[in-house]
């Protein structure tokens, strides 16, 4: 494929589907240990994986920060004539990766008693998530690496390595999980066991690109380079603080939930959460798929081209947030019964927060590929004004008034205002050409 000159929409459907394999490598890994802890046990096991979430969106977030950091500065440089920008930015994203991941996996061991208490765990649930987070820790490399890997290897002209990784890791954690919880009785242990293994099989598969054919990428000899450094990390925020907010968000919502209606709060919660990341991700798949494309265009100054591929994504986001809510309202009840079974209060309390939480999502995506898109061009500033309105800012403002004055409904109805408001700032200032 060539991205300076193949047909757009062409080379969108093509990093499509890989894209959004690669971004859903996570998330269905916790959405198969959700299914299994529900039904294995029961609602205060999702509360205790709700409340570890925030780890997760730590771990993908670094992952991001480097991954889309180097790849977009690599994509650009590729662009502007500069054959080895793909390796230089690799070299230094991997190298503080593997340096992150162990100084986070030293700090989880020695002070997970804090972190634990940190994440608002209650007495009920303690030691579920300590059991679940002690084990989590342990693997901690396996999920900052392949985020890292994932972004380059699609943009280094192998994209469907992410999708066969992910139908693997997904596959093995499905098997795990089942013996681990339900045949050994390991409980929140065997969840967490089973989804490290299952990412550490992840991590081997997107390995593979280095001895194939199509790679062209490689650790130079030099080296960490702070100047690149520098302009990774830069370019990489934007991604950073989209999965970073989503995670004090999360802890946010735990809080006032568990103030508004206990365990079955933060149970029904988890259930939305699960369906939630799964769309966010798809929709970050959506946006990241684009991402090659307009930073090579960019750095070739193809302006015609990434006309192109911002109307097209627009399209995309709006459309597919439609259908998805359209789908997940009218399929609320079975999703609902997916997680759990004869809990009538955690089935009535998480039903009935569908229609209003999921309105986010039809704003969501659009927000996202904005935010990426201006990330994309290295329009910093911009892009992290956007993913900061929509993951924290406007959510951090309205929670807690939305919450007093309309109970659990104003929860659920904070999220898709957030977005909403975002949105229309968005266009607001496209219109002013502001952004």
């Amino acid at each position: 494929m060539d991205l300076r000159k193949d047909p757009i929409l062409k080379l969108f459907l093509n990093y499509l589907l890989p894209s959004v394999a690669g971004t859903l490598s996570v998330g269905i890994l916790i959405f198969i240990d959700t299914l299994f802890i529900g039904r294995g046990i029961g609602s205060l096991g999702l509360a205790a994986l709700t409340t570890a979430v925030p780890m997760f969106t730590l771990y993908s977030s670094i992952g991001l920060l480097l991954g889309m950091g180097g790849a977009t500065v690599g994509a650009i440089e590729l662009g502007r004539g500069k054959k080895d920008s793909l390796k230089t930015a690799f070299t230094n994203a991997l190298l503080l990766a593997i340096g992150l991941s162990i100084i986070l996996t030293i700090i989880q061991q020695l002070f997970l008693k804090d972190i634990v208490s940190g994440l608002g765990a209650t007495r009920e649930i303690y030691h579920m998530v300590r059991s679940y987070l002690k084990v989590i820790s342990l693997f901690t490399c396996f999920y900052l690496i392949p985020h890292t890997m994932n972004i380059f290897i699609r943009n280094d002209n192998n994209p469907n390595l992410a999708m066969v990784g992910m139908m693997i890791c997904g596959l093995t954690n499905i098997v795990l999980d089942y013996i681990f919880i339900f045949i050994f009785k390991w409980g929140m242990i065997g969840a967490a066991t089973a989804t490290g293994i299952a990412q550490l099989t992840y991590t081997l598969i997107l390995a593979t690109h280095f001895i194939s054919s199509k790679n062209t990428l490689g650790v130079i000899k030099d080296g960490l380079n702070i100047k690149i450094l520098k302009r990774i990390i830069k370019t990489g925020f934007p991604s950073f603080i989209t999965d970073a907010f989503g995670g004090v968000v999360i802890f946010l919502l735990n809080g006032i939930l568990f103030k508004l209606s206990g365990s079955i709060g933060v149970s029904a919660y988890a259930i939305i959460l699960n369906i939630n990341w799964m769309i966010y991700l798809l929709y970050l798949g959506i946006s990241q798929g684009c991402q090659p494309i307009i930073s090579i265009n960019y750095g070739s100054s193809l302006k015609n081209r990434l006309d192109e591929m911002l109307k097209i994504g627009v399209i995309t986001s709006f459309c597919v947030g439609v259908l998805i809510y359209i789908g997940v309202v009218f399929y609320r009840e079975n999703l609902v019964n997916l997680f759990v079974s004869e809990n009538r209060e955690l089935t009535e309390v998480a039903t009935n927060g569908f229609p209003l939480f999921f309105i986010a999502i039809i704003f969501m995506g659009f927000n996202l590929f904005m935010g990426t898109y201006f990330q994309a061009v290295e329009q910093t500033k911009i892009s992290m004004f956007i993913m900061f309105l929509r993951g924290l800012g406007m959510t951090a403002i309205l929670l807690y008034p939305m919450a007093e004055f309309y109970g659990i409904d104003g929860v659920w109805l904070t999220l898709p205002l957030a977005e909403m408001t975002t949105t229309v700032l968005i266009i607001w200032g496209i219109r002013k050409k502001m952004v």
